[in-house]
């Protein structure tokens, strides 16, 4: 997938079919900030053309887009006409985007990697790219209604779990990330998402691990599929989902909230 720096996403056309479907009805857009005020930030501060290069760029491709992925807080993409940058583990960054439904902010890295600052610790890198971020949240606002399984895994901190894709569809490359991982066929999906970025600080690592199935009676088949893909899973960590907001049935698994035709 090709970015176009100078076209706002929801102007680009080259941008894959799944996020054009999932921002049409959704996305909506501020301002931006302009370059000039961009640049009258960097005068006044000093800061280092890299990332003021890379401010610009974002704002011109992302500025003043907000969505909501699932219902409930949005996330919003911007600088908000205040430009501001620091330095942190992975170089400058600034801070781009507002994750409304983890509620933290996510600061963007003068090469477009997104990453989590945590107060006394090093920024978790979380995102490829500010596309992989909507990619993935568009995979998941496309199945997150199928009924699915979560499920958990450690790995040494910083080590992405071990995960044997031939039990798995294809990969979704543009959907995956650092810390978000999708494979999707159209009929069955598996993500494994970062938990412990913003936990207290250990040798280890979490992963929510998921399955869905487009048909419920085949969900079984799905999750057998993922614990042969994945080792030493274990329970979620909670008797709550996270996508559907609701206690979990009996075995941690979801149905879907709406019937099939209205998904």
């Amino acid at each position: 997938m090709s970015t176009l720096y100078g076209i706002h996403i929801l102007d680009d056309p080259t941008v894959s079919p799944r996020l054009r479907s999932f921002l049409e009805p959704r996305a909506r857009r501020h301002a931006p900030t302009s370059a000039d005020r961009i640049r009258q930030y960097a005068t006044t501060v000093d800061a280092e053309p890299e990332i003021v290069d890379a401010m610009i760029r974002f704002e011109e491709r992302y500025g003043g887009l907000f969505y909501s992925p699932r219902g409930g807080n949005a996330n919003e993409y911007g600088l908000d006409g205040v430009p501001s940058a620091h330095w942190t583990s992975h170089g400058w960054a600034f801070p781009g985007i507002l994750d409304g439904p983890g509620t933290c902010r996510v600061d963007v890295l003068a090469d477009g990697r997104t990453a989590i600052p945590v107060p006394g610790l090093p920024h978790r890198v979380i995102n490829s790219s500010v596309d992989q971020r909507l990619e993935a949240d568009a995979l998941s606002a496309s199945v997150y209604r199928w009924p699915h399984l979560a499920l958990r895994t450690t790995t040494g901190l910083g080590v992405d779990p071990s995960v044997a894709e031939e039990h798995l569809p294809p990969r979704v490359h543009e959907a995956t990330g650092p810390a978000d991982k999708w494979w999707f066929d159209g009929r069955s999906a598996f993500n494994l998402e970062l938990y412990s970025w913003w936990t207290p600080r250990t040798d280890r690592d979490t992963w929510i691990v998921r399955c869905f199935a487009l048909d419920g009676d085949a969900l079984d088949r799905a999750a057998s599929a993922l614990r042969a893909a994945v080792p030493e899973l274990t329970a979620a960590l909670f008797d709550w989902c996270s996508l559907c907001g609701r206690g979990l049935d009996a075995g941690r698994s979801c149905l879907p909230v709406l019937p099939p035709a209205e998904w």
